[in-house]
């Protein structure tokens, strides 16, 4: 998690937004594969590092990307509205315009980010263009940090775009918000530096495919992450083996009671739907795919995700 200086220390940029910075993005922006994981996760943390710490305009390039993936385009979209809305004022001249975007040379890609709804989610614009989003009911989406106002709205975007949704889908999605409320964001709350628009602020995408009935909703937060928070309790482990710790029956990320139900809830769809594929866990530098009651895969990476992502995916059968 980066935290912004109070504006009161930083120098105004003289800057216009043409005097930019360009973050050229790889061909194929992807977490899934370990191939592409770090350069992906490398071309992610630039735009952080060059908006936040060098405090510049950046052009961000996806003139050769052919292919991004759904996990990817999700921090894709967090990274670069936290640099949209986040940025004390005065900052920045423009700041609406942090960030402006070269579009896909390929016709079909930058169709694509059209008609999935990612260029809506990206394009310039601050707070009010992610409000919009809220009434764009085929945009899969969205970003909030207010449960109680705003989950009624989430389960009915969901419901609309996919019909009948997984067994206990909905209850995992309201603990994961519970969790980010309670939880994520809890070691910045002091820092003079944060920022209320990153308080309890959670970002979501939520798809099918019309053609095969495969689904993915996908949860990622931006706060210290399922290692950090688990730390008070368990030192010296790596990361995956605090998530698996953290994924045990009566487990919370601060060990309290009345403090959540930890990922109980959270598991339940995967092993309630037959038609469940896997629940991956990134968090910090670990990674854990779960199944049918354990877990199936394990990955230690060089780099850290800056917070949590779950992602719950189902075939188009069984449901």
């Amino acid at each position: 998690m980066i935290i912004v200086q109070d504006s009161k220390h930083i120098k105004r940029r003289s800057g216009t937004p043409t005097d930019r910075v360009q973050v050229k993005a790889p061909e194929v922006l992807c977490l899934y594969r370990l191939e592409f994981h770090d350069e992906t996760l490398a071309f992610l943390d630039e735009i952080d590092t060059l908006v936040f710490n060098r405090l510049v305009y950046v052009e961000v390039d996806f003139s050769d990307v052919v292919h991004i993936t759904a996990a990817a385009a999700l921090v894709l979209f967090a990274k670069i509205t936290r640099c949209q809305s986040c940025l004390p004022f005065g900052v920045f001249r423009f700041p609406d315009r942090i960030i402006s975007i070269v579009p896909p040379n390929s016709k079909e890609v930058k169709a694509k980010f059209v008609q999935t709804g990612l260029w809506s989610a990206i394009k310039p614009g601050g707070q009010k263009k992610l409000e919009r989003l809220w009434s764009d009911w085929s945009n899969p989406y969205k970003t909030g940090n207010d449960p109680s106002s705003q989950f009624e709205d989430v389960i009915g975007h969901l419901r609309q775009g996919f019909g009948t949704l997984p067994k206990r889908i909905v209850g995992a999605i309201q603990e994961s918000y519970l969790n980010i409320a309670h939880h994520a964001y809890e070691l910045f709350k002091q820092d003079p530096g944060f920022n209320e628009f990153m308080l309890g602020r959670w970002w979501q995408y939520a798809s099918i495919n019309k053609n095969t009935g495969k689904m993915a909703i996908i949860i990622y937060d931006m706060g210290a992450g399922i290692p950090e928070t688990m730390r008070s309790i368990q030192r010296g482990v790596s990361d995956c083996s605090s998530i698996q710790h953290a994924m045990k029956p009566g487990v919370t990320r601060f060990n309290l009671q009345g403090r959540g139900k930890g990922f109980s809830d959270i598991k339940r769809p995967i092993d309630s739907n037959a038609s469940a594929e896997y629940l991956l866990v990134y968090s910090g530098k670990g990674e854990v795919v779960y199944k049918s009651g354990q877990i199936l895969k394990e990955y230690a990476h060089t780099n850290s995700i800056g917070g949590t992502l779950l992602e719950w995916a189902f075939t188009g059968e069984g449901r």
